[in-house]
């Protein structure tokens, strides 16, 4: 089965709706905690992809 590519805009862009949502002034405990969640699941995902790439230019980098 191949791999789902990550796109990171689409995550960014939720994450923002995320941040958006906490600073509503009435927010719902349960519902942020699952927000939250949500949150950390977004960045680490961007930080992962964010971090192959960082390797991927090293290794253009190192074949110039």
């Amino acid at each position: 089965m191949p791999e789902k590519k990550f796109n990171f805009a689409k995550s960014y862009q939720e994450l923002q709706g995320i941040v958006g949502w906490f600073e509503k002034e009435d927010i719902d405990l349960e519902e942020g905690i699952k927000k939250f969640e949500e949150g950390i699941k977004l960045v680490k995902g961007m930080k992962e992809y964010l971090g192959a790439m960082e390797n991927k230019i090293k290794e253009l980098k190192n074949k110039l």
